[in-house]
C-alpha cells in the first residue's frame, strides 16, 4: 500500500474543477498498488504526464499513478 499525505498537480487550463476527484481517484489506486519492503519517501516528483484535453478523470488517475509506480520502482 502507498500512502500519501499531499498531492500537488498542475493541471492545465480548464481542469482545475477536476483536481479533487483526479486526486481521489489517484489515491485509491496507489492504495491498491503492491508493495515491497517499507520505506518513507518525503518527496516525490514525477514528469508531466500527457494527456488529450478528452480524458477521463479516471484515466488521468491511472497515468499519474503509473508514473509513481515507476518512480517508486527506481525507473526514471
Amino acid at each position: 500500500m502507498v500512502s500519501v499525505r499531499q498531492m500537488r498537480m498542475r493541471l492545465p487550463a480548464g481542469f482545475e474543477h477536476r483536481a479533487e476527484n483526479i486526486a481521489r481517484l489517484a489515491g485509491r489506486a496507489m492504495a491498491l498498488l503492491p508493495h515491497g519492503q517499507s520505506r518513507f519517501v518525503d518527496r516525490l516528483e514525477i514528469g508531466p504526464v500527457r494527456i488529450s484535453p478528452h480524458s477521463s478523470d479516471q484515466e488521468i488517475a491511472a497515468c499519474i499513478v503509473e508514473s509513481i509506480r515507476l518512480r517508486l520502482a527506481g525507473n526514471p
